[in-house]
């Protein structure tokens, strides 16, 4: 079975079409500290991959809270949603845009997970 990753999506793909539903990116606090993270769409649950129990500790939690967040829907106007994260892939990567001002752990979009 040939498999190859999604660039764009972050998801791993069979050749086949089956789609193993998971999306990771990657995630760095501090100067040096990196880590990964890893959504399963399936079972909407959440891997935290960093060096040390405190830090995974508070993007868990960060995680499993809702979240009042201002979102743009044009140039100047935004609608206010409560978003829970592990409720489904768009809210979990909008979360995560927020989530460096509010704990700070910043996820390294452009980086390989």
């Amino acid at each position: 079975m040939y498999m190859y990753r999604n660039v764009y999506t972050h998801e791993t793909i069979c050749k086949r079409g089956i789609n193993m539903s998971i999306f990771r990116v990657a995630i760095h606090y501090g100067v040096n500290s990196n880590g990964v993270l890893s959504y399963d769409t399936d079972t909407k649950t959440v891997t935290v991959d960093l060096p040390e129990q405190e830090w995974i500790d508070k993007v868990r939690a960060y995680l499993n809270e809702d979240h009042a967040i201002e979102h743009a829907t044009g140039l100047d106007t935004y609608e206010r949603l409560t978003v829970k994260p592990l409720e489904s892939l768009d809210n979990f990567k909008l979360a995560l845009t927020r989530m460096w001002e509010a704990i700070d752990v910043q996820v390294d979009w452009s980086r390989p997970a």
